[in-house]
């Protein structure tokens, strides 16, 4: 097929187009069971190749006319147009871990899929008028590319403005729906702090004063209580939590693990809980909810605590654990170091500290070893 459409056309301009679509039809018949694959395959190769031809038809032409010593000679032609085709070869095979990577890539987005085919065809039509501008094709074929090209240019125009209304949709749909996020948010932060509470009571089967509260939502009065701490009154965590001013925020308690199963030493324990509790009070500016949770992940006791604070910025997040630094006005000396030593403690008992912040909390996470 490839070798009718050489002999009835030569190397004319409207035979580009016709073999690209020729050999793209004949590897989807080759390769029918993943045809997307076969096209993207081919049409990265076809780019390759076809830009290095352009590339070489390019230079050949300028150097057969400006260098008068050099003989249009078939050496110099297959120096010119083919060499760099053997050197393109092993640069592909030398590069196959890359290609294949791409292949990856653009075939996970449908997007990039399209717009790979419209640039196999774009180059077809540079490959083309690179055979006319040099007066190497028919006129006949010249109108048909030219035909071709109109038409094709109608299509991009119409594709992409398809693209741009669905754009346009999309956008409006996402600001719709930012709306309602943050009527939900606003309704999450309202009443998620009282909902802890409840659940706590539940927990502990408090279920009288439970019943009241929930008569008193029904009832309309949805101020349900402040400075609350919801736990086992006997953990260390709820006793370290008394020692502290809470102002008017509510602390739920809920623990799964158990401090004696590591080696930290409880003044230790009572120092990292305390530090990081002070500074949640200090971001919550008087009023929210904390909740610190234990539990065991394989071999750590792991730590918990977290507020309904505002966000952190990442390049304060970046410094939180770096010893005197602090985000307060009033730079006293013994500011910034509550985190610091947080740090150093939970390091020195081979254990280790994340934080992490978003529009809705603030976590510490803390891991510390087992006793093996």
């Amino acid at each position: 097929m490839i070798s009718l459409t050489t002999f009835f056309m030569g190397n004319s301009s409207v035979a580009t187009l016709i073999l690209h679509l020729v050999m793209l039809i004949i590897g989807g018949l080759i390769y029918k069971d993943d045809f997307l694959a076969a096209a993207i395959g081919f049409s990265l190769i076809y780019s390759l190749i076809v830009i290095t031809l352009i590339i070489s038809s390019f230079l050949y032409n300028i150097l057969s006319q400006n260098i008068s010593l050099i003989n249009k000679s078939n050496i110099f032609f297959i120096t010119i147009m083919y060499f760099p085709q053997y050197i393109l070869a092993f640069l592909v095979l030398y590069k196959k871990k890359s290609i294949y990577s791409l292949y990856k890539t653009i075939k996970s987005r449908n997007s990039s899929i399209i717009y790979l085919i419209l640039f196999t065809i774009v180059l077809d039509f540079i490959a083309s008028f690179n055979a006319i501008i040099n007066a190497k094709d028919n006129p006949i074929f010249t109108e048909i590319i030219l035909t071709l090209l109109f038409i094709f240019i109608i299509f991009i125009i119409i594709y992409f403005s398809n693209i741009e209304k669905k754009s346009k949709e999309i956008e409006l749909l996402n600001s719709n729906l930012e709306q309602n996020i943050s009527s939900l948010r606003k309704l999450k932060h309202d009443y998620g702090s009282q909902i802890s509470y409840l659940y706590g009571l539940h927990l502990m089967g408090n279920y009288e004063k439970l019943g009241e509260l929930l008569k008193n939502i029904i009832d309309g009065n949805d101020n349900i209580i402040n400075n609350i701490v919801v736990s086992n009154d006997t953990s260390i965590i709820s006793m370290i939590v008394n020692t502290i001013n809470l102002k008017d925020i509510t602390v739920f308690i809920d623990e799964n693990a158990d401090l004696l199963e590591t080696n930290v030493n409880e003044l230790d324990f009572q120092r990292i809980v305390s530090n990081i509790l002070r500074n949640s009070i200090e971001a919550l500016d008087g009023s929210g909810s904390i909740k610190i949770n234990t539990y065991y992940s394989f071999n750590y006791f792991v730590l918990k605590i977290q507020n309904n604070g505002p966000e952190i910025p990442d390049k304060i997040l970046n410094k939180i654990f770096d010893s005197g630094f602090t985000t307060k006005e009033n730079k006293e000396s013994n500011n910034g170091f509550g985190l610091a030593i947080v740090k150093e403690l939970v390091e020195s008992y081979n254990g280790k500290i994340q934080v992490s912040s978003t529009d809705e909390f603030t976590e510490f996470t803390i891991y510390l070893p087992t006793i093996k």
